[in-house]
């Protein structure tokens, strides 16, 4: 399995994730429901279009392959959309279902804790279950809290979503946290 990339390339795909971070900084500054959901509409039509061409056509898939194939997870290489493209889906779920401040939370929790406890976990990590660690969960948990103590007022409801969303990034659920997270962030919010 792929599961395996290496620290660098691990890297490089963590960068796309911090990357995203400007979009939900952007929606906390600039208060732009409207003009955040569509730039994530129109990014996440361009990387649907991508998907499903490598799909269908051969020739887009070595293509794609070539450029972005050693930064792919064996589970996105055959038949299946990238991370990339579930975590628009994911964003443009959130900030169309949810008020802007859980909405931002939820995605700072993908773009900036996920790659935390990846990182920390390839670097750092001795104790692993179900290709996780707990050291990266410690690190998932501490981005996600200081996400909550920085861009909220929630306290003690917003660091147990941080636990809580620890706890179902830690886990093998089956669904791809990428979209998970910032929806399941931005729900608890708003309902604790």
């Amino acid at each position: 399995m792929r599961n395996d990339l290496n620290l660098k390339r691990e890297l490089q795909r963590k960068a796309i994730h911090l990357t995203s971070a400007v979009i939900p900084l952007f929606y906390a500054v600039t208060h732009q429901k409207g003009w955040v959901a569509n730039v994530l509409l129109i990014l996440l039509a361009g990387f649907l279009l991508v998907d499903v061409l490598r799909m269908k056509i051969s020739l887009v898939r070595r293509l794609f392959m070539h450029i972005f194939g050693p930064l792919l997870r064996e589970k996105e290489v055959h038949n299946r959309l990238t991370g990339a493209t579930t975590m628009l889906i994911g964003m443009l779920l959130t900030v169309a279902l949810f008020d802007e401040k859980p909405a931002v939370v939820g995605m700072l929790f993908v773009s900036l804790a996920d790659p935390a406890a990846a990182i920390v976990g390839r670097i750092w990590g001795k104790n692993a279950f179900w290709g996780k660690t707990l050291e990266g969960s410690a690190a998932f948990y501490l981005t996600a809290s200081a996400i909550i103590l920085l861009f909220t007022k929630y306290s003690w409801g917003g660091l147990i979503t941080a636990l809580v969303m620890t706890v179902i990034e830690f886990l093998p659920i089956g669904i791809d946290d990428n979209l998970l997270i910032p929806v399941v962030t931005a729900y608890l919010l708003t309902v604790i």
